[in-house]
């Protein structure tokens, strides 16, 4: 177990859930390492004192310090969110696009084939929208209600199963 690990670990050591193994590997990791060790005792501290103090009793300057700090964190982690969202857009229409992209070009793999066009055939949202590309080129930019069904299509292919063949 390295310093990190123990970080990660550390609400479950103190709680008294942390797994037998997991307990034991912790614990060495102590032993050896006196910055963890101090961490460990300070945060521990930290945590009593916390639970013991009431809120009135602490000082308006530093709760207007702790809430901006906590705004300031939710605000960090809502730009985090929001990159993130912003990354699977950007891959679910490469996905897609890939998919169109091996459909107008028959280079889908011969499962996604027959999986694609039973899908084609049947569906409401998508087939129309698939039909009149059949052997075409698929327009730009695909519409939403496509692209978003499309995605969800690629999800239940088989694990391991690659929609365009070699």
């Amino acid at each position: 177990m390295n310093c990190k690990e123990l970080v990660y670990l550390l609400e479950d050591y103190l709680e008294g859930t942390m797994e037998e193994h997991l307990m034991r590997d912790f614990s060495a990791h102590i032993e050896k390492c006196e910055p963890c060790k101090n961490f460990l005792k300070t945060y521990d501290t930290t945590r009593i004192l916390c639970r013991k103090m009431k809120p009135e009793e602490i000082p308006a300057e530093v709760r207007t310090r702790l809430k901006e700090f906590v705004m300031e964190k939710g605000r960090e982690y809502r730009k985090d969110i929001e990159k993130y969202r912003e990354r699977a857009v950007c891959e679910r229409r490469e996905q897609v696009a890939a998919l169109i992209g091996a459909y107008v070009s028959h280079r889908l793999s011969p499962n996604t084939s027959a999986l694609f066009e039973a899908h084609r055939d049947r569906c409401p949202k998508c087939g129309a929208f698939l039909r009149s590309i059949n052997g075409g080129e698929a327009p730009s930019p695909v519409p939403l209600e496509v692209e978003e069904h499309l995605a969800e299509f690629l999800e239940t292919l088989p694990l391991g199963e690659s929609p365009a063949s070699g």
